[in-house]
């Protein structure tokens, strides 16, 4: 009798343990929430950037590697790798291109980040991919800050030229320039702000043929400014919010 109350006892605790370990590593980022779907890297490296459409092939780059999916993120396979840093993807008339290389311009009071550099292509939905050796400057140079031809990151442009940018919320308030600062979402020109569900560090933006938004970031943060951590992975696996409907 002794021993069966001992044996149910230890059930007992290790159950209870397996049912906290499963709290702790349930993933606190959703599949899918009232105004997004998400997307979340196959491997524990944040994404970088986002080309492609939901409903049909997603692209993202995890710096050194491309992933490509074809069913929402339920399976990702590895299409490209390189030890060249791949910053995003971008399309350029019917061909895709990785790019190597992250513009930071500044002028006045305006910001903004642009892809530059290709180093291979695609022209096949991004399924192989060969070196680009070509020198077309929209591709290779660094362009002027108001140049049409460029691929903005960081703020995009809608069709009716509302522009969103990644909002950048500095610890000492509104009039802070410099600093610790969060990006819990994006802001239009409007002034309107979109934050996202959980606070991310946010890299790039991008938006779709259907005029959907896609913010590309890490893991959900937790913790704070002494204490930080991601909430779910070691290495701020990244995660891709689609809106569901054109923001636009």
């Amino acid at each position: 009798m002794k021993v069966f109350l001992y044996c149910f006892f230890l059930m007992a605790v290790l159950s209870c343990t397996r049912s906290g370990v499963d709290a702790v590593e349930q993933d606190t980022v959703l599949n899918e929430y009232p105004d997004w779907y998400t997307l979340k890297s196959p491997v524990d490296h944040q994404i970088e950037g986002v080309w492609g459409n939901y409903n049909k092939t997603v692209l993202i780059s995890t710096m050194f590697k491309v992933f490509r999916t074809t069913d929402q993120g339920k399976q990702w396979k590895q299409v490209l790798e390189q030890s060249v840093g791949i910053m995003g993807i971008v399309q350029y008339q019917d061909t895709l291109f990785t790019m190597s290389g992250l513009s930071n311009q500044t002028t006045d009071d305006l910001y903004q980040q642009v892809l530059v550099d290709a180093n291979n292509y695609s022209v096949d939905d991004g399924k192989t991919w060969q070196r680009y050796v070509a020198r077309n400057p929209i591709l290779g140079g660094h362009p002027e800050f108001d140049s049409p031809n460029k691929f903005l990151i960081n703020p995009i442009v809608a069709p009716n030229k509302v522009t969103y940018q990644i909002n950048k919320a500095f610890r000492d308030g509104p009039n802070a320039t410099s600093g610790v600062y969060e990006t819990p979402g994006v802001i239009k020109s409007t002034g309107e702000r979109i934050d996202l569900p959980q606070l991310h560090q946010i890299q790039s933006l991008f938006l779709d043929d259907q005029k959907r938004i896609y913010i590309v970031g890490s893991d959900a943060v937790c913790g704070s400014e002494q204490s930080f951590k991601f909430c779910n992975s070691q290495g701020g696996r990244g995660v891709v919010y689609v809106s569901k409907k054109s923001l636009p």
